[in-house]
């Protein structure tokens, strides 16, 4: 599949080492360069590098944490800050890109959330619920101020059954030129599983 990719750069922020593959396997297929980081903490930094080697940056993906079921009234404070520091963590690479793909007149951010926001089910992380509903409303805002510029902020949703394979094709989509007028954009990899539609 050619989504016209080539030579594009693209950062991939992943906890998980099965989606910072899938993302690099795909991207490498359609000879982009993929740069990916497992901490999210670092991925301000990596763009700052990537702008500097490669001279620009295409495209950033953040893959909020997946977490196992926990309880918004039975967390702790520091379990809600550190649910919260991945929605910040996403930001500040957003911020990093954007004053370069402003430049540019082109980019696309695209962040990866558990597909819990829809629709809360049974044994459901609450908190990553909140972080990724706090991700959708930075998207929200972020497309006010960056669509002007040729910059496409879109987001995955992601069930616990969505594969890695499948996430980064539709990631890969998202990264391309032919996604330019899809903005604010929630695609749902759930398998038609949840009934809400978001």
């Amino acid at each position: 599949m050619d989504l016209g990719l080539h030579d594009r750069v693209v950062v991939v922020g992943a906890p998980r080492s099965e989606d910072r593959e899938a993302c690099h396997a795909m991207l490498d297929s359609e000879v982009a360069a993929c740069i990916t980081v497992e901490s999210l903490v670092d991925v301000d930094e990596v763009i700052r590098a990537s702008l500097n080697t490669h001279g620009r940056i295409d495209g950033v993906v953040m893959f909020l944490p997946q977490a196992s079921s926990s309880s918004v009234l039975e967390s702790t404070t520091q379990e809600l800050g550190e649910a919260w520091a991945s929605v910040e963590e996403v930001a500040a690479a957003f911020r990093a890109a954007t004053w370069a793909m402003t430049e540019q007149r082109y980019g696309r951010l695209i962040s990866v959330v558990t597909g819990s926001v829809k629709w809360l089910g049974d044994e459901v992380d609450e908190l990553g619920v909140i972080a990724g509903l706090g991700v959708l409303g930075l998207h929200k805002a972020a497309v006010a101020d960056v669509a002007q510029f040729g910059i496409a902020a879109n987001a995955v949703l992601r069930d616990a059954d969505a594969d890695a394979g499948e996430v980064a094709s539709t990631v890969a989509f998202l990264l391309s030129a032919s996604a330019g007028y899809l903005q604010g954009v929630t695609i749902s990899l759930d398998g038609a599983k949840s009934p809400a539609v978001f």
